[in-house]
């Protein structure tokens, strides 16, 4: 009786995730018309879907994600390398915790996964060499997967880990947090360490205090570029140069700023606002270190992307919708077009990401 009870219940379940994963929209797997922008809409259950859209911002496809759970819902970015598109995919029914990186080609739709051990991924990067992972999950650690020719690497980290990493070649910076204790006690007061992790010496080194020069902010994004490592940090912009190993602060004209993407010779910080519906953007020249000039739009762009001077942006609340601004090196801004989402209703589903091809 116990085991045909058992059988029941495992029928049902297996019969529950079917029908969820066929469901709604039809599923294609591979493009058929030509696009630029693609926005993925997933839940635990149920599948994804990626939407996409044509360099005006139209309906080409719509294409459905053999994963559930893909999607970073803004805390890592995607990763777009050598024609594929990498995102985070914490899991599904079965597991719903999982620690991968699944990866799209982008000219014909074929879906592979990269499975690191048990945690969860706070950020990922990728370049030439491989995928990095930071993972926090029984205890921070750097994953490490390279694309050919060697073996995958598993790198612990003190207790206290950061949110972001940067990467250069095989090494893997990032910012530790390390509380101050009295008599065995945590005090309120903590120190913020600059670290290096080299993957293919399998090594980590405590590189720098930066303490006082992140002055206690909020760490979000942070980009390594032209051998310099740039650090969003509120109303200012922290620069890690390594030959020097120092940190120098240039300040910014709002206090939100989070991100940083980078566009030919020119990098933007991107500064949300608290009520996360209105977005600011500096053009930040790194060569002189100095912004020079500042954008506005109406639009929150938690999770946005630059290409050829055209800022796409990706808002969520209130309505769904793809935005395309035009910044001038003039420090004029332009809406091109935008287009509102058709993403799948209920069933737990939250777009979350956007890319551009």
């Amino acid at each position: 009786m116990k085991l045909q009870i058992k059988l029941i219940c495992a029928v049902l379940l297996w019969m529950a995730v079917v029908f969820a994963n066929c469901a709604g929209k039809p599923a294609k797997k591979t493009p058929e018309q030509p696009y630029t922008v693609g926005v993925i809409d997933s839940a635990n259950f149920g599948g994804t879907y990626l939407y996409l859209l044509d360099g005006s911002l139209n309906e080409a496809d719509t294409l459905r994600c053999p994963y559930s759970g893909v999607g970073s819902f803004g805390s890592a970015p995607i990763q777009v390398w050598d024609g594929v598109l990498y995102e985070a995919w914490f899991g599904d029914t079965v597991k719903p915790y999982k620690c991968a990186v699944a990866a799209m080609d982008l000219q014909t739709g074929e879906w592979k996964d990269y499975t690191f051990e048990d945690g969860i991924i706070e950020d990922f990067r990728v370049n030439e060499k491989g995928i990095f992972v930071l993972s926090n999950g029984t205890g921070p650690s750097v994953e490490y997967c390279p694309f050919a020719g060697e073996g995958s690497v598993s790198i612990k980290l003190p207790e206290r880990t950061g949110l972001s990493i940067s990467v250069n070649g095989y090494d893997v910076y990032l910012i530790l947090d390390e509380a101050a204790y009295k008599d065995g006690h945590e005090m309120q007061s903590e120190k913020h360490f600059l670290y290096r992790i080299n993957v293919k010496e399998q090594s980590q080194q405590k590189v720098l205090d930066v303490t006082e020069s992140l002055g206690g902010g909020t760490l979000g994004y942070t980009l390594w570029q032209d051998g310099k490592m740039y650090i969003p940090n509120e109303d200012k912009l922290c620069i890690y140069d390594p030959g020097k190993n120092q940190v120098r602060r240039v300040a910014l004209p709002g206090r939100e700023a989070c991100k940083i993407l980078a566009d030919g010779e020119w990098l933007y910080v991107i500064d949300v606002f608290a009520n996360e519906t209105e977005t600011d953007i500096y053009r930040f020249n790194p060569r002189t270190e100095e912004v020079e000039d500042s954008y506005h739009i109406k639009e929150s762009a938690m999770q946005c992307y630059m290409r050829d001077g055209i800022f796409y942006a990706l808002q969520q609340e209130p309505d769904t919708k793809v935005c395309k601004y035009q910044l001038a090196e003039d420090g004029t801004c332009r809406k091109m077009e935008e287009a509102v989402i058709d993403a799948e209703a209920g069933s737990g589903y939250r777009v979350s990401d956007l890319f551009v091809k």
